[in-house]
């Protein structure tokens, strides 16, 4: 699906343009994007950009040739290959009617689902992110899992997850320092793009595993790459679950004194003028 064709009616921000325009032609630098994309100014271009690469969607990357002033060109991070995947989601933006998205998805494997194969593939190798590497291997033992992947693409981008591991910590780590943290901020703003980045495939891998839970396999399915993968998300998965396993050794370590006990079990006891007497006494 060219980018010229996603944007049908000019609907569609022109960030997405650029963003496809670059998915589907390879990297590009800012004076490239201008010649290629009429009717898009130079000062948009360079604001789209600029956008762009804030929020973490390019990154830019030097050119291979020996040049005295090698060339700035725009490439696709992850945020950018799962953005731009997100847009092949059925909305009238690509020119799909409201109520016509069940067609969409009828013809979705004869007409647009080899073109993200592709798409992917190629991420896949500059990423170093193994269900792209593998989504041939994937699309041939999983038939619908390119269509499971608009989906998880389309779910991560209206609900983008947050940057930091641990959003409670950083919080309240903010919020409980005295001193001035204006220069730590800064360097942290620094690896803002990484950070979403690691945050962007977490959540992508957290939500592939939970697709091919419910996609069926067709044929032999073991593969060590995707295992590998998986036993690593595992660990990374247990990793988080500290917190829980220190409240039950927290909790399970304290003892009640017998005042405390009797109170914490008062809620649940008869009153006194109807209780039975023990018949010892």
């Amino acid at each position: 699906m060219p980018a010229e064709e996603i944007v049908k009616g000019g609907k569609v921000p022109k960030t997405a343009l650029i963003l496809g325009h670059i998915a589907e032609h390879g990297p590009k630098t800012e004076y490239d994007l201008y010649t290629e994309l009429p009717g898009l100014s130079h000062g948009t271009i360079h604001f789209c950009l600029k956008n762009l690469t804030e929020h973490g969607a390019l990154m830019l990357i030097p050119s291979r040739k020996r040049e005295k002033r090698p060339k700035k060109l725009y490439n696709l991070t992850f945020v950018g290959t799962v953005t731009h995947l997100a847009a092949y989601f059925p909305r009238p933006e690509i020119g799909v009617a409201e109520g016509k998205e069940a067609e969409y998805w009828t013809s979705f494997d004869d007409e647009i689902r080899d073109e993200i194969i592709e798409f992917l593939e190629k991420q896949g190798q500059l990423q170093k992110y193994v269900p792209f590497q593998e989504i041939r291997w994937l699309s041939e033992h999983f038939p619908g899992i390119v269509k499971g992947l608009v989906v998880v693409a389309t779910l991560i981008c209206n609900n983008p997850p947050s940057p930091y591991k641990k959003p409670l910590v950083y919080l309240l780590f903010q919020a409980t320092r005295k001193e001035d943290f204006k220069k730590e901020e800064a360097e942290e703003n620094k690896y803002l793009p990484y950070t979403i980045e690691e945050a962007f495939k977490e959540k992508f891998t957290d939500l592939f595993f939970q697709l091919m839970l419910f996609l069926k396999p067709k044929g032999r399915t073991s593969n060590y790459r995707l295992r590998q993968l998986a036993e690593e998300h595992l660990e990374e998965r247990i990793q988080e679950t500290y917190y829980i396993k220190h409240a039950v050794e927290m909790f399970s370590k304290q003892k009640l004194t017998p005042e405390k006990s009797s109170e914490s079990s008062g809620a649940f006891r008869e009153p006194a003028n109807t209780r039975k007497t023990s018949s010892i006494c």
